[in-house]
């Protein structure tokens, strides 16, 4: 059952002009921003794709995930710039899908879906990195869309991939895979193992010569101490910093009205009801639900970094509509309704610039990073000093300015010095303060007292520049004697 308050959907033209203004936009900031998102994971991954054709290794590694690999190895032959195009792709393939499944569910407004993707902070911000969470969405949404549009059989297929883009899909593949069975569509149950039927064999022909290697290779352990653990909590307060403060009221709102739904037995029986309620919001709560508990018991790697979240943002794009729809029907006229409406997407663009913490912040958002800036500053110093036959490092970020293949034979990360490895006199050794000392466990005195490496430069940079009080970036070069 439909409520005969929801207007007719927007042609389809509509919507699609406003995708595409908003990927142009996106290419545009692609193209002048000097960001990455963070230092850390954004250029590792883009690292994994730009070097996988020298090292094939690369395509089948756990960690970086051979999907993401896969897709992004031939944009990051044109460096980062590549990669961020291809994530302005991605996301704008998520954004239309989380429209065609709007306008299936005869949501109010179809449309608000890809402007929710679009104004939800933090998803836009990740589109200008190497990050996996664009990629992860686009598939998620893909098979949830096929599923609410009729075709289960090819959301499974697509879906099966899933846990190759990023390991949560392990959990909403048993998502998925009830909605099969509580909608008794048999016939599509073994399509759920496609994407490990074809990585197996592919691990077979690889180094691995294990069909089970995405289990047995596996980059997360069930503990690492070094991650530690947090609040149950933490991911749920988090959510207004991914989508911002309109958004997650909408939410919520979204939330309640499907609760209402369900508890109504008429309800249930209009169309795309179950598929919403499992493949959208059963997602939504798995995915937080499993984070939550993951990071609570400091279990598999999680760290709480919420940027996680943004891989769920079209689905999370549906339900705040649901929300639109449950506020507007406050309205008794059609013309209330309507302005209520106006004022929501008002509110949801007008936060992005608010000055708001979560909102769009110019220098933090779009400008380069202190790290990154003492990471240059560093390997201009050290392209005054003889060539060396080595390097060392431990932040990703240096591999670009000093034009290293990380993988290659030239390159040592700075746990080799820890673990007492042999190393070519002569080596520059790149420290910092976060990678060298916590991923890595180098701290700085462990070099300077030790008579085997020389202190050649030392520099310094606060982490926040305009408020240069706060914590400093730290890093220093050493020459192996």
């Amino acid at each position: 059952m439909i409520p005969d308050s929801i207007p007719s959907s927007l042609p389809n033209r509509r919507a699609l002009g406003l995708l595409l203004s908003l990927l142009v936009l996106s290419l545009v900031v692609a193209g002048f921003t000097q960001g990455t998102y963070d230092s850390g994971d954004s250029i590792n991954h883009y690292l994994f794709a730009r070097y996988a054709f020298e090292h094939p290794h690369n395509f089948l590694e756990s960690w970086s995930k051979p999907l993401v690999v896969e897709l992004m190895a031939l944009p990051a032959q044109l460096g980062l710039r590549g990669v961020m195009a291809l994530q302005c792709l991605l996301v704008a393939a998520s954004a239309w899908l989380s429209y065609r499944a709007a306008h299936r569910l005869a949501l109010p407004w179809p449309w608000l879906a890809i402007l929710f993707c679009y104004a939800s902070p933090d998803y836009f911000r990740i589109q200008f990195s190497g990050l996996t969470e664009p990629l992860f969405s686009t598939v998620l949404m893909a098979g949830v869309a096929l599923a609410v549009l009729g075709r289960a059989g090819w959301g499974a297929v697509v879906l099966s991939f899933l846990p190759f883009a990023r390991s949560e899909g392990y959990l909403l593949l048993g998502v998925y895979g009830l909605y099969l069975v509580l909608s008794r569509q048999w016939r599509a149950l073994p399509w759920l193992g496609l994407g490990f039927f074809v990585y197996g064999v592919a691990g077979v022909f690889s180094e691995y010569h294990d069909f089970l290697w995405a289990f047995t290779h596996n980059a997360y352990s069930w503990r690492n101490p070094a991650y530690g653990s947090g609040t149950a909590g933490h991911f749920i307060a988090s959510l207004p910093g991914t989508i911002g403060l309109v958004l997650f009221v909408l939410f919520w709102l979204g939330g309640l009205r499907m609760l209402w739904e369900w508890a109504r037995p008429e309800m249930r029986h209009r169309p795309g009801f179950l598929a919403e309620l499992l493949l959208v919001y059963g997602s939504v709560v798995v995915f937080i639900g499993a984070h939550s508990l993951f990071w609570a018991l400091g279990i598999f790697g999680s760290f709480g970094l919420t940027r996680v979240l943004c891989g769920i943002v079209p689905l999370v794009a549906l339900v705040a509509l649901r929300g639109v729809l449950a506020l507007s029907q406050l309205g008794k006229s059609e013309t209330v309704r309507q302005r209520i409406r106006i004022g929501v997407v008002v509110m949801v663009v007008g936060f992005l610039f608010s000055g708001a913490r979560s909102a769009f912040r110019w220098q933090r958002d779009f400008g380069r990073a202190s790290d990154q800036l003492l990471a240059d500053k560093a390997v201009r110093w050290a392209a005054t000093q003889p060539r060396p036959p080595h390097v060392v490092t431990a932040h990703p970020y240096f591999a670009l300015p000093l034009g290293v293949d990380p993988f290659g034979a030239g390159h040592s990360y700075i746990r080799s010095i820890r673990d007492h490895q042999p190393i070519p006199a002569g080596t520059l050794v790149f420290w910092d303060d976060w990678y060298a000392v916590v991923e890595m466990g180098v701290p700085l005195n462990s070099l300077r007292g030790n008579p085997a490496y020389q202190p050649l430069w030392y520099g310094a940079m606060p982490r926040i520049r305009h408020k240069p009080s706060t914590d400093s970036v730290r890093m220093a070069i050493f020459r192996k004697l």
